[in-house]
């Protein structure tokens, strides 16, 4: 037993799940602001001291503790309100990640607590995860804490945080899994889920069906029966599968599944997204890595930029920052033998950003932005607009931007700086 329990501990004084936990954080925020932006319109007419269900209503069932009991006053609402945005930023963004953790939680409780006829499960199991996120080291990665040095920590105090750090990922597994238990236990002793026809009626309630997609399951009777009985088999296998690590496999890629058509046949949005918002806690540090990995190996870019130009620098540098995903390899093309490494023509570089895939392809000027754009996480929003500009302009809005462009020539510079503005004729195509 005593060896049971030294490697128990050892394990546990390890943090692991680091990377799920900070894209666990990411995910949850994006709902939270969200979820607090899509609402801005109609706010003081859902948590208004005025709104549907009046502040004083609302004390006088005393109800769990609220932020929002605290005062009627309606500057006091909207201060509250904006509060929880800018908190909602912070955790999302990982600055000072476990206390804005804590301060989202408390915001979120409040505001669910303050309005609870408008909540749904997706928004119980948030509340329970944030609370246990509290203990986790989610900003490990893809944070703004992440970029701070580390401060240097007894070795207890090391060990203590692990532990809190796993535990805490534990509990919210252990929640994720009970859920889906509990709901497929229940639904087994309907007598709709037990003969079949649940999905039927389900899809049938207006309020929470895309009527055209809809149809299209529950006029099918072989879909109906299969998607019913296939939802009571995923939530009461999902725990005992998840020990397997290729069954894990499974039971993610049918979660998704599963939450997706009902985020798309329900309507149900932002459930979906709280659900799935907890996935990425199923895969281990070690599966993170290897899937990097597999992604460096097929997506994996080299750019070559002007070192000499002021525009292409700065950009370079703001695209690195954002190479989250440590896809992109940024190169300038004036440095010794990187053209003939790459058999790439001065000329043409000299005129447009090369970029050259993990297949040798080489793509240029706008299209070499639109393949950063595609490894680059935050600039994902943004690449439908440079691919429409690409197919309807060509490359003559890069072309025009790059003749502009500065180029600092080295060596020009005696006391002051001597800047070259060229002038180069655009390339064909």
């Amino acid at each position: 037993m005593r060896i049971l329990g030294a490697r128990v501990l050892v394990w546990f004084s390890q943090e692991r799940w680091l990377v799920g936990a900070s894209l666990v954080r990411i995910l949850l925020g994006m709902w939270a602001l969200y979820y607090y932006a899509l609402h801005v319109p109609v706010r003081h007419l859902l948590w208004g001291p005025a709104g549907i269900w009046p502040h004083d209503r609302f004390v006088g069932l005393q109800p769990p503790f609220s932020v929002w009991q605290l005062s009627p006053s309606p500057l006091f609402f909207e201060a509250v309100y904006l509060a929880g945005m800018v908190v909602a930023l912070s955790f999302t963004l990982g600055y000072r990640t476990r206390l804005s953790t804590a301060l989202h939680w408390l915001l979120l409780w409040s505001l669910q607590m303050r309005n609870p006829f408008i909540t749904d499960g997706g928004d119980n199991i948030m509340r329970l995860a944030l609370l246990f996120l509290v203990l986790v080291d989610a900003g490990a990665h893809f944070s703004l804490d992440a970029r701070r040095p580390d401060r240097p920590l007894p070795p207890w105090w090391r060990q203590v945080r692990a532990i809190a750090h796993n535990a805490g990922v534990l509990l919210i597994i252990a929640q994720l899994s009970l859920l889906y238990m509990s709901t497929g236990l229940y639904k087994a002793m309907g007598e709709m889920w037990q003969n079949g026809t649940a999905l039927y009626y389900v899809l049938r309630v207006d309020e929470f069906s895309w009527p055209r997609a809809a149809a299209l399951v529950y006029r099918n009777p072989y879909l109906v029966v299969g998607a019913t009985y296939g939802t009571v088999l995923f939530e009461i296998m999902f725990l005992p599968l998840l020990l397997n690590r290729w069954t894990r496999y499974a039971m993610i890629a049918a979660g998704v599944a599963f939450h997706s058509a009902i985020a798309a046949l329900m309507g149900l949005v932002t459930f979906a997204w709280s659900m799935l918002s907890l996935y990425p806690l199923l895969l281990t540090d070690g599966e993170y890595r290897q899937l990097a990995g597999w992604l460096r190996r097929r997506w994996h870019l080299v750019v070559l930029y002007d070192g000499w130009c002021l525009l292409c620098t700065r950009s370079v540098r703001r695209w690195a920052r954002c190479d989250i995903l440590s896809l992109v390899q940024f190169v300038s093309f004036r440095d010794p033998g990187v053209l003939e490494t790459h058999g790439l023509d001065a000329d043409r570089a000299t005129r447009r950003i090369q970029a050259v895939t993990a297949s040798g392809a080489v793509k240029e000027g706008l299209d070499a932005i639109v393949a950063i754009g595609g490894r680059l996480v935050v600039l994902w929003p943004v690449v439908p607009l440079l691919a429409a500009v690409r197919v309807v302009a060509g490359q003559r809005l890069y072309d025009m931007v790059a003749r502009r462009r500065r180029v600092l020539i080295p060596g020009a510079c005696e006391g002051h700086c001597a800047v070259a503005q060229r002038r180069l004729p655009e390339l064909p195509g």
